[in-house]
């Protein structure tokens, strides 16, 4: 489900992107906040001037003539002593305090300031016996320089965490009207993908071709009464390539493609996700015909269902949803914009979203198949340095379960393990290390170093069981068998199946669990013992083979009754020990079916051991002709 190599870049769409300056309601707030700073100051200045005009009211003519221009007595400051001096002369005519400051003017009319000590507790008698002029004055005896510099501190002081606060408010909407509107400019573009460059998908490509058709001539569809599709939702596995599907089809009819993801609605600003929400299907009906693609849209979430109080974020998720269902509901017949959106977890899909009329066809995507992976890995080889002759059949059938996603990250891993090793190709040898690290979750692990050579012979022997046994009893293709270390694994051994069907004869069931207490059994016959490494083994085995005579209808007891259709109740001891007696004999039967081949294989089985022994990996022609005994 990969575009192949030819794939063209995308061009976008030629349009003029519009003047991106806020919307209504962002000019308000922003009014509304600069109206009320200018408010706020307008009535501090009044406040002070006031304040001001009171004080003057109560001051005396005394205080009001050394407080209207003070400069005069502090340009002339004198010692304390001086005075001191002046004091005992009676040459003093009047005297204005401010705390340690005294301004003071003689009898001659000269004018001084000085600072006292003791602060001028006796000026009060000395007032009254000498009969100078005594009063409290209010004055600033600072200079115009550190009146300035300390002004500037207040100011910042106090105004600071005020425009602080506007600045970063400021910040935040330039930067989400920044993300909201300048989004929009890289929206839109016209994919050149097509149905034919997705690999597979096939039942998917088949139910979107209806809605490309619509596309094409939506009118012919219309003269008949059709009504036009409105909202598809892709489902499946991460990986399987519902993104690329979205783009083929918009491809496909030469459509506008916007895509977008779930959180792309989500806001700090209340009321900003509706707006997206407008703008995104306003600029789609501008550039109709159009494919909304909405990735992960189960990112949306759920409405609440109003029992319980929703918060504002509940709320505001509420509102998003709801005009997202609006825009749907108001597409005219000829408008030609479909809503594509992709999702791994359709339950989780507003039920309001999933009903006809919106979001009305469902469209599964599943992982690929054998010859699906084999054309993948054939594309992203041919997109890296890699030999020539690599079987991409083998690969294809090991790498069971992996979705293009995977398969493509698995190729270049193998390029990185290349590179890494120093070689100038990437070779089979390098994809099978980056599947085996894939499948087994991990790089060769450091128990590698810590394994005795006994013990990497009896692993080299459980896994030489296996292969051997699914080679003879044809339990599917042994593509490859390992010894070193992975994950919990100490070694493993790919059996793929020969085809992937969905249903499993008797025959099958019976060769797998052969296979899977095949390794034991190899231990049984070289050491005379087993070891704790068929844990595993043990428990699939067992697993199987009570599914298959509980559930499968594949025992002697039970015949055509299930146990998964039996009321728990009803499941008493003797019919569990029933289940457990014929499920260990059907394991017996398998054990003795598995020990016949190895001991009848026995030299295929040592030489398999030695040469995994000497080379920890084995697959492609030799490990067939070991199997086969050649």
């Amino acid at each position: 489900m990969i575009p192949q190599a030819s794939e063209a870049t995308p061009d976008s769409v030629e349009r003029a992107p519009k003047a991106t300056r806020p919307g209504l309601r962002q000019q308000l707030i922003i009014a509304t906040a600069a109206g009320a700073v200018l408010l706020a100051a307008a009535g501090l200045w009044l406040l002070q001037q006031r304040t001001a005009a009171e004080t003057l009211a109560r001051k005396n003519p005394t205080a009001l003539a050394f407080e209207h221009a003070p400069q005069q007595w502090l340009a002339q400051p004198r010692e304390a002593s001086e005075f001191e001096r002046a004091l005992q002369a009676r040459d003093v005519a009047a005297v204005g305090v401010d705390g340690a400051l005294v301004l003071y003017t003689d009898r001659s009319g000269r004018q001084f300031s000085t600072r006292l000590v003791d602060g001028g507790a006796r000026l009060g008698e000395l007032s009254v016996a000498q009969g100078f002029a005594l009063t409290d004055i209010d004055v600033d005896a600072r200079t115009g320089g550190q009146r300035l510099s300390q002004g500037l501190e207040k100011t910042a002081s106090v105004a600071g965490p005020l425009l602080g606060l506007l600045l970063l408010v400021g910040v935040l909407m330039h930067f989400q009207l920044r993300g909201s509107l300048g989004q929009r400019t890289r929206l839109a573009e016209k994919p050149k993908t097509g149905f034919d460059d997705v690999i597979g998908a096939d039942e998917a490509k088949k139910a979107l071709k209806r809605i490309a058709a619509f596309m094409k001539d939506p009118k012919q569809y219309a003269a008949l009464g059709a009504k036009a599709p409105r909202g598809v939702l892709l489902d499946g596995p991460p990986g399987t390539g519902k993104t690329l599907l979205a783009r083929a089809l918009a491809g496909e009819c030469g459509a506008s493609f916007i895509s977008v993801d779930g959180s792309y609605f989500s806001s700090m600003f209340y009321g900003a996700g509706i707006g997206k929400v407008k703008e995104l299907f306003k600029r789609a009906r501008e550039a109709a015909p159009c494919i909304i693609f909405i990735d992960e849209i189960d990112g949306l979430g759920r409405r609440s269902n109003g029992k319980d109080a929703p918060g504002g974020g509940e709320q505001e998720q509420n509102r998003i949803i709801n005009r997202l269902l609006v825009e749907m509901d108001g597409f005219a017949a000829l408008e030609n914009v479909v809503v594509i959106g992709a999702t791994n977890h359709i339950d989780n899909i507003d039920e309001a979203m999933r009903r006809p009329g919106r979001f009305d066809m469902i469209v599964r995507t599943s992982l690929p198949t054998a010859p699906e992976r084999e054309k993948l890995f054939a594309l992203y080889l041919g997109r890296v340095k890699a030999t020539a002759g690599i079987d991409l059949a083998s690969i294809a059938r090991t790498a069971s379960g992996m979705s293009p996603a995977d398969i493509a990250n698995c190729v270049n891993r193998a390029a990185s393990y290349a590179a890494e090793a120093g070689d100038a190709w990437v070779t089979q040898e390098r994809v099978y290390q980056s599947l085996e690290t894939h499948q087994l979750g991990g790089e060769v692990s450091n128990t590698k170093d810590l394994i005795t050579p006994e013990t990497l012979r009896r692993v080299a022997c459980h896994e030489s069981g296996h292969a051997l046994v699914a080679h003879v009893l044809e339990a599917g293709s042994v593509e490859r068998v390992s010894i070193e270390p992975r994950g919990p694994a100490l070694g493993v051994t790919y059996v793929a199946r020969a085809h992937e069907e969905p249903l499993y004869g008797e025959r099958e069931l019976r060769s797998r669990l052969a296979m899977m207490l095949a390794g034991r059994e190899a231990e049984l016959i070289a050491f005379g013992n087993a070891s704790s490494g068929a844990a595993d083994d043990l428990k699939r085995a067992s697993e199987l083979a009570t599914n298959m005579i509980g559930s499968m209808g594949f025992g002697k007891t039970f015949g055509l009754l299930s146990m998964a259709g039996v009321p728990r109740e009803l499941i008493g001891p003797d019919v569990q020990k029933s289940l457990l007696d014929e499920a260990r004999a059907l394991l017996e039967s398998a054990q003795a079916e598995c020990r016949r081949v190895l001991e009848d294989q026995r030299d295929r089985l040592d030489a398999l051991t030695e040469l995994l022994l000497r080379e920890e990996n084995v697959s492609g022609v030799p490990l067939k002709r070991v199997l086969a005994g050649e």
